[in-house]
């Protein structure tokens, strides 16, 4: 029986006379990636195709079906050359060694040195994305109407996104490099269990995070506030606060939460919805919403995410088993931000089925909310609103079925119309 070190020991030994493929093994392996992207995105396309399914036939007129066409093409064509420009930038990257060269140069030890090559690329990455994103906001959002975003709240966004995601992302790479450091591959179950903890934590305070882009207002008393508390009311739930977020600010789409974990929620209405929808609809997708608290989604997602954020953390951790990776792209040692490079390049497969895993669960999950909120008698309304939110968003009603496994988080319109339908006739829902 092989110990699990001696297997490492045997795979780093074969690894070691072939550094030199194993670079362009691993850049196949991440344009295979892209290749699999541009085969989802030609699926799409023969599926737009096919004639719309009948129960959604009525969500755009002629005109605004067309206008529909129009606003996905101009989001392929970008897409398109964003995806082709980042691949280009990555590959250019990964051929030259300049992850290596650059952390060669970069001050201090290594865990300075770390942190401020996480700095350095991910600044490098926001910079990239932001012309593309602007475009994407100020000329195609605005060309269809749905973009309320001002430039300032715009790079005022981007400007906190980055902070945070430099500030999580470098938190958790110093505790996986001193984890590593101090307990060996122990120390990857270590940061497994430290970052379940973080993961309830962000949970818990959801809310909070969310106030650092958006305002809440407290609801106004009348008809809708007694409508949303009538039914907390009926199966226990506390409401700690009923808030409308200023979602139009940044579009004119629209949705609706309960978030807090535990018994307490803080609801949560976009003022788009609030001021387009009638208070029947509202009700209808909050009584949607309030399901997932009801059925304890929340927490079964959480732990799923988790199990998921441990395959990804052992799956890192392999990849720090073997300095042949590393040494192959100019290292001379592990990297640790360059085990996430690595991760994206080897662990795609893998993050493709477990996302085919999780979006099945999410999408049962959204049958069975739908299902209680046509239950309370709002299926109608739920389904009016689907179709409305549909249509305010210009999105895709005819997706090809791979692409609704692999990436849909929600059944598509016509599936969940289909199944509220069955539950209105026949008090059962139906997941296919």
């Amino acid at each position: 029986n092989l110990h699990y070190l001696d297997v490492m020991s045997i795979f780093n030994h074969i690894l070691s006379g072939r550094i030199h493929i194993m670079k362009w093994i691993l850049i196949t392996s991440l344009v295979l990636s892209v290749v699999f992207d541009a085969v989802l995105v030609v699926l799409n396309n023969l599926a737009a195709r096919q004639p719309l399914p009948e129960n959604v036939r009525d969500v755009y007129d002629e005109e605004e079906y067309q206008k529909f066409i129009r606003y996905r093409n101009d989001n392929k064509k970008l897409g398109t050359i964003k995806k082709t420009f980042e691949v280009a930038i990555s590959l250019i990257f990964l051929i030259s060694d300049l992850y290596a060269a650059v952390y060669q140069v970069l001050p201090g030890n290594e865990v300075s040195k770390t942190m401020l090559m996480l700095l350095v690329f991910e600044a490098i990455s926001c910079v990239v994305s932001i012309p593309f994103e602007y475009y994407n906001t100020f000329v195609i959002e605005e060309k269809y109407g749905m973009n309320k975003s001002t430039r300032k709240t715009f790079f005022t966004d981007i400007i906190k996104q980055f902070i945070i995601g430099i500030i999580v992302t470098g938190v958790l790479l110093a505790l996986a490099m001193f984890l590593f450091v101090q307990f060996g591959n122990l120390g990857i179950l270590f940061a497994v269990f430290v970052i379940a903890f973080l993961v309830i934590l962000v949970n818990l305070f959801s809310m909070k995070l969310m106030k650092i882009f958006n305002k809440f207002t407290p609801l106004e008393e009348g008809e809708l506030r007694d409508s949303l508390q009538e039914l907390c009311d009926k199966y226990g739930m506390q409401v700690k606060a009923i808030s409308i977020m200023d979602a139009s600010k940044r579009t004119t789409r629209a949705n609706a939460f309960c978030a807090g974990i535990g018994n307490k929620k803080d609801i949560s209405l976009d003022d788009n919805l609030v001021e387009r929808y009638t208070t029947k609809q509202i009700v209808a997708v909050f009584a949607h919403e309030f399901a997932h608290a009801k059925f304890k989604h929340m927490p079964k997602q959480m732990l799923i995410n988790i199990l998921q954020i441990a395959l990804y953390v052992m799956i890192v951790g392999v990849i720090l088993n073997f300095p042949q990776l590393f040494t192959a792209f100019g290292f001379k040692t592990i990297n640790y931000y360059f085990a996430l490079i690595l991760f994206g390049m080897i662990a795609w497969p893998i993050t493709a089925v477990v996302g085919l895993i999780l979006n099945y669960f999410s999408r049962k999950c959204e049958y069975e909310a739908d299902a209680f909120s046509a239950k309370e008698g709002y299926g109608a309304e739920l389904i009016s609103a689907l179709k409305q939110l549909s249509k305010d968003s210009l999105s895709n009603l005819n997706p090809h079925p791979v692409i609704v496994a692999l990436e849909y988080s929600h059944p598509t319109i016509s599936q969940r119309a289909t199944a509220i339908e069955q539950v209105n006739k026949l008090g059962t829902v139906d997941d296919k």
